[in-house]
C-alpha cells in the first residue's frame, strides 16, 4: 500500500463562473489553504506547483453575494472542488478558512432570446410534431453597451436533419455575436417526430355568436378538411369537431370574408387544414 502524509498545501486559484451581470473571471487569484493527506510525490507536485494559477470554473450557486464586486464560497461547497483545487490522488482533509472570498468586476450585459436555426426533413409518412424544446430560452450577451443595442436575439448553428423517423435530442452551439461573449455557448435540443395518417371530408359550418333575428349566409357553406392524425388512429377521432365562422368577426370585417375556425379538436390531431380557408360571409335579416 503506498504510504500517505499528512501536510497543509496552498493552492493559487483564479475562479471562472456565471454570475448574472459580472465578468466570468475573478480579477485576481485566491490563495486556499487545506490540510490534506496524500503520498510524497503529490505534495512535491503541490510544493513545486505553489506558484501555479489554477482556473476552476464554480457554480454560480455555489457563491453568497458579499458585498460590492465580492462573492464568497463557502468551507463546505469548496469540497465539491477539492480534486479541481489539489489534483488527483489528494485527500482533502479540511480547508482552512471558513469560506473563501473573489473580485467579479461588473459587466455590461443584455438578455435576449436564442431561436433555433433548422432544416430538418422528415421520412414520407413522419412529420415534426410540435415545437423545438430549447434548454434555455434565453441567454446574456455581455459587451460594450453600445454594441448591445443593436443584439436583439441570439441564433443557434444551423441545425441539420434529414429522413427523420424518429424524435431527436442533440446540442448545438450558438453563434456568438462579434466582440460579445454569451452566458452560455451551446444549447440542448429536442424535436418530436411521430407517424401520421392522412384522412379528408367534408364539412358543414355553423355560425358562432349569431345575434337574435340575424341569418348569416357563408358561400361556401361547406368546407374540405385534411387531418394528420397521430398514427395508429381508431375509428374516426375527429368526427365531433365543428367548423364555424364567428359572427363577430363578421362585424368588424370591412369586406364580409370570414376565417374558418374548429372546435373540439382531439389531441390525435396534429394537424388541420380547410379548403378554402376564408369564406365570403352576407348578413340577412329573419
Amino acid at each position: 500500500m503506498l504510504e500517505t502524509t499528512s501536510d497543509i498545501v496552498s493552492v493559487r486559484v483564479v475562479a471562472h463562473s456565471n454570475i448574472v451581470g459580472r465578468s466570468n473571471e475573478s480579477s485576481e487569484s485566491v490563495t486556499i489553504t487545506a490540510a490534506v493527506n496524500a503520498s510524497g510525490f503529490s505534495l512535491l507536485r503541490l510544493s513545486m506547483n505553489r506558484d501555479k494559477v489554477i482556473p476552476i470554473y464554480f457554480d454560480s450557486e455555489d457563491f453568497t453575494h458579499k458585498e460590492g464586486d465580492f462573492y464568497t464560497v463557502s468551507n463546505s461547497a469548496l469540497f465539491k472542488y477539492a480534486s479541481e483545487i489539489v489534483g488527483p490522488n489528494v485527500a482533502v482533509q479540511s480547508f482552512l478558512s471558513h469560506s473563501v472570498t473573489f473580485r467579479f468586476a461588473k459587466e455590461s450585459y443584455k438578455k435576449v432570446p436564442v431561436l433555433p436555426v433548422t432544416s430538418m426533413q422528415c421520412r414520407p409518412q413522419y412529420m415534426l410534431y410540435g415545437d423545438m424544446d430549447l434548454s434555455v430560452d434565453s441567454v446574456y450577451v455581455y459587451g460594450d453597451p453600445v454594441r448591445l443595442e443593436s443584439i436583439e436575439r441570439v441564433m443557434t448553428r444551423q441545425i441539420i436533419h434529414n429522413n427523420l423517423d424518429r424524435s431527436v435530442h442533440d446540442v448545438v452551439a450558438l453563434e456568438v455575436p462579434a466582440k460579445t461573449r454569451l452566458s452560455v455557448n451551446e444549447v440542448t435540443y429536442s424535436q418530436s417526430v411521430t407517424r401520421f395518417v392522412e384522412y379528408s371530408t367534408t364539412a358543414t359550418l355553423e355560425v358562432r355568436n349569431l345575434p337574435e333575428g340575424k341569418s348569416l349566409a357563408m358561400f361556401p357553406g361547406t368546407v374540405d378538411v385534411t387531418y394528420r392524425f397521430i398514427f395508429p388512429i381508431s375509428g374516426m377521432p375527429a368526427s365531433n369537431v365543428i367548423f364555424y365562422v364567428d359572427y363577430n368577426e363578421f362585424a368588424t370585417s370591412l369586406s364580409g370574408r370570414c376565417m374558418v375556425r374548429c372546435d373540439a379538436l382531439p389531441d390525435v390531431v396534429i394537424t388541420w387544414d380547410t379548403y378554402p380557408q376564408a369564406v365570403d360571409c352576407v348578413e340577412t335579416s329573419l
